[in-house]
């Protein structure tokens, strides 16, 4: 037997919004575990230099690791609600845009500056402004679907 039609359309309806949400919810836990990680290493290891400990192709800073973990329980905290989730992840895409920007110019000039910046830091705050733009705009479009039938 099949489910009426109407069932299907909540369905679909509550899909956007909640895939949306996961993405802010994958995104936390991975930033914020990352984070976590690299500030516990960095502070337990005393031994690196100021350019930060390596981490998965990353030199972590123990300020570096204090933004990514913020970052993360940032963003797990805002995919509770769904106009949250749109606010956040929209502006943490144009923050990790500016600091796309910022670190690629200093990397350009060798100055690394307190968050340790690197060029491989450049392609990880270019994906993570990429990630939350598409997240926003998935959020976005629900948000608009949702207002729209009500």
């Amino acid at each position: 037997m099949e489910p009426p039609a109407t069932m299907l359309r909540a369905e679909e309806e509550q899909l956007s919004p909640r895939a949306g949400q996961g993405l802010l919810m994958v995104e936390g836990l991975v930033i914020g575990v990352l984070g976590g990680v690299a500030l516990a290493w960095s502070m337990g290891y005393t031994r690196f230099g100021a350019d930060g400990i390596p981490m998965l192709g990353l030199k972590v800073t123990p300020l570096h690791a204090g933004l990514l973990l913020i970052a993360g329980t940032l963003a797990l905290l805002a995919c509770l609600g769904r106009r949250t989730a749109l606010i956040f992840s929209a502006l943490t895409a144009f923050g990790w845009a500016a600091l796309t920007v910022v670190c690629a110019n200093n990397v350009a000039h060798h100055a690394p500056g307190v968050l340790g910046f690197d060029p491989r830091d450049s392609f990880l705050y270019g994906v993570l402004s990429a990630y939350n733009l598409v997240t926003s705009l998935l959020l976005a479009l629900a948000l608009f679907k949702y207002r729209r039938e009500v």
